[in-house]
């Protein structure tokens, strides 16, 4: 549009349309590109997560080493018996850690000192509870566990997950409690619980393994036999089917 002043000199302007236009090309380019911003910050935070279980397993390994080749076991209450982070953290020496970006759940306050706010902690060591009863070393879940387990025991440690996301109001800091994760607790699977392990990273979730190694699976992907859980005849496996466990696959040790 050309618009002349009082003087004669003329000045260049938008007509009502020419904005508008404009308008609706930056609000078209705002939805393209805001959800392309938000991927990148979730996967900015996937990769953090990853960062984060690749840092505890370099812990745990260490841990190993002082202990005979056993890997650190999981329930504890402070101060006499300590949760397997509490074990572990002395090697990283970063609380820090243990918390995955994305777990937004309110921890409330601290379960050893209500007058400070609870530290969060994500992630659990793989452990199922004992479907069979039995807490003896010879019982089902020991058997298919790599806590407290001897590192020789763990036949293909690239495909036995160690650790999986727990995010909860009480998986804290200074509680024992809630330090061990399976494929079958809600934790993982519940939709109606949110966030939740198994579908905190882009429908999928990020997982550790024995040998250090960390990366994101969906749970289906996880429960897929592994060696000889294929056939399904081993010992392990026969009982697993008994109470509707099976398959484990990558988390049951004994592959």
């Amino acid at each position: 549009m050309r618009a002349s002043s009082r003087n004669g000199s003329e000045t260049n302007g938008f007509t009502l349309i020419e904005l508008l236009v404009v308008i609706a090309i930056i609000a078209i380019l705002a939805a393209i590109l805001f959800p392309v911003f938000a991927q990148a910050r979730e996967k900015a935070r996937g990769i953090t997560c990853i960062s984060n279980e690749n840092q505890i397993m370099l812990g745990e390994l260490m841990y190993t080493q002082d202990y005979d080749e056993v890997h650190s076991w999981t329930w504890g209450w402070a101060p006499s018996w300590m949760p397997w982070h509490q074990q572990i953290n002395p090697y990283i020496k970063d609380k820090q850690v243990w918390k995955c970006p994305d777990d937004t759940w309110n921890r409330g306050q601290d379960g050893a000192n209500n007058k400070i706010a609870a530290t969060p902690v994500t992630y659990s060591q793989n452990f199922d509870w004992p479907v069979d009863g039995d807490w003896s070393p010879g019982g089902l879940s020991y058997s298919m566990s790599p806590a407290a387990a001897p590192d020789s025991s763990i036949t293909n440690p690239a495909s036995t997950i160690f650790l999986a996301e727990r995010p909860n109001w009480y998986h804290q800091w200074s509680e024992g409690w809630a330090t061990e994760i399976f494929w079958t607790y809600g934790d993982l699977t519940n939709p109606n619980q949110l966030p939740n392990g198994g579908t905190l990273h882009n429908g999928g979730g990020n997982y550790a393994f024995a040998d250090g190694h960390a990366k994101w699976m969906r749970v289906d992907a996880t429960r897929a036999p592994q060696g000889i859980q294929v056939q399904g005849t081993d010992p392990i496996d026969v009982k697993l089917k008994q109470y509707g466990m099976y398959p484990s696959g990558m988390w049951d040790k004994d592959q």
